[in-house]
């Protein structure tokens, strides 16, 4: 970060400097040029004072004393000339002087009568003095480096110390501190800085909710597969004291269902993982109604061996896009669930409807009712959870691995749909699906 500062230190303090400079530059060459155009109040003096004296001279002093006095006159860049006016009434014009403002002309006349043109004259223009000022604008540079250095050293720590923030949080964060986050910045609120302060936070709130669900994950799977391994354990043991055959049957019977049960509660755990990890199916369009039945009528030869009836009446056409394969897998889920709390001779209801709505794509809506103990009220939030189970459930069955609920939430959301669930008035669970219709 070091190199960093140094790099913005530089790249503001060239930037300040060389707008400074430049304006020095051509400031001071304005007010030079303006200077050397305009002559000053003193050149102009200097010449009308000369062309007095000499008119002077003509008047009181012979013309030989009045030669040798504008022989110590002349020279250099001053030109002073008296020439006689030959009976004009008015001074004969000369040529213009070449610089303008540097002349002067006096009428005089001598003691015997005639008259004279004194003209003086700068022959080329004096060195104009240094403007009064160029030590003025040694001061300023200097003073203007010494500004835009301490301006510089700020701007360099406003924008290098939020990053330098955001960078210690990103190790932190790197180093095994999940719950690192920038916060508010102490310095550098720029707009695009607290953006990315704030994008970091979204992206370690996410990875540490990941790794966290990630590691629950691992633990449930753990816990509850400890229960059917310490049943096979039993009843391998049994068995290896029983003699009869049937007895032994009924041992490998209960290890064969065991073994069923910790293999669909491992491809469940894999499924969730897959689908909280990202991974993408192949995406197709089909019939939501379809789907549905064709689960129903799974599911109606389970509900058969226990007197349940399940309901559904034709839903109207109802085109979705998405990984099929995960919405059916969903229907599954919540249909097998509502079926397990539902008591024996009652009916589970599926209502499959369409949704037309004002703005935004018309939904598909799925409602699957049961008459089961439903939830408390405090748990409905929670239900959709992996491994969740209120005491309620506990209490009722054993059965279940815990993550149909969990799947189905991540496969509906995949689809861009919502799930919920609420309770029933006279007992029983409806748990809500909807789903965007596909267009066209």
């Amino acid at each position: 970060m070091g190199g960093l500062y140094w790099r913005v230190f530089g790249l503001f303090w060239l930037a300040m400097v060389t707008v400074m400079v430049a304006s020095v530059w051509i400031t001071s060459r304005v007010v030079e040029r303006d200077h050397e155009m305009l002559p000053s109040a003193h050149q102009r003096a200097l010449a009308e004072d000369i062309a007095a004296s000499a008119a002077r001279m003509v008047g009181s002093h012979a013309m030989p004393e009045v030669r040798r006095w504008l022989r110590t006159q002349s020279g250099g860049p001053i030109h002073v000339r008296i020439r006689p006016l030959d009976g004009a009434t008015t001074p004969r014009v000369l040529a213009p002087p070449p610089m303008p403002g540097y002349a002067a002309q006096r009428e005089a006349t001598a003691s015997d009568g005639r008259r004279f043109l004194v003209d003086v004259r700068w022959v080329r223009p004096p060195h104009p003095p240094r403007p009064p000022f160029r030590a003025f604008w040694l001061s300023f540079v200097l003073l203007g480096l010494l500004v835009s250095t301490a301006v510089a050293l700020l701007l360099a720590r406003y924008v290098a110390l939020p990053l330098k923030q955001i960078r210690a949080s990103a190790r932190h964060f790197a180093d095994g501190d999940l719950g690192a986050r920038v916060g508010t910045l102490r310095m550098g609120r720029s707009q695009e800085m607290v953006a990315l302060g704030r994008e970091f936070d979204l992206m370690a709130a996410r990875i540490e909710r990941l790794i966290q669900d990630h590691r629950r994950l691992i633990g449930d799977v753990a816990h509850e597969l400890r229960s059917p391994l310490a049943r096979m354990g039993v009843a391998l043991e049994l068995s290896r004291g029983e003699t009869e055959t049937d007895e032994r049957e009924a041992s490998a019977a209960r290890i064969a269902r065991e073994l069923g049960r910790m293999d669909r509660l491992i491809g469940q755990a894999l499924d969730l993982s897959r689908l909280e990890s990202g991974a993408h199916g192949v995406a197709e369009t089909g019939d939501l109604g379809v789907i549905v039945a064709a689960r129903v009528s799974d599911a109606r030869f389970e509900a058969s061996q226990r007197a349940l009836e399940i309901t559904m009446d034709t839903p109207p056409p109802l085109p979705i896009h998405g990984e099929l394969d995960l919405i059916a897998s969903a229907v599954e889920n919540v249909l097998r669930n509502a079926l397990r709390f539902t008591p024996e001779g009652s009916t589970v209801e599926v209502q499959l409807t369409r949704s037309d709505r004002a703005s935004g794509p018309a939904r598909a809506l799925l409602a699957i009712r049961d008459r089961g103990p439903g939830v408390p009220e405090s748990d409905l939030t929670h239900i959709f959870e992996p491994f969740y189970r209120s005491a309620d459930t506990r209490q009722q069955t054993g059965t279940g691995s815990g993550l149909g609920l969990a799947i189905a939430r991540s496969s509906i959301l995949r689809a861009g749909g919502s799930i919920s669930a609420r309770n029933r008035a006279g007992g029983g669970l409806e748990v809500l699906i909807e789903l965007p219709l596909a267009r066209g």
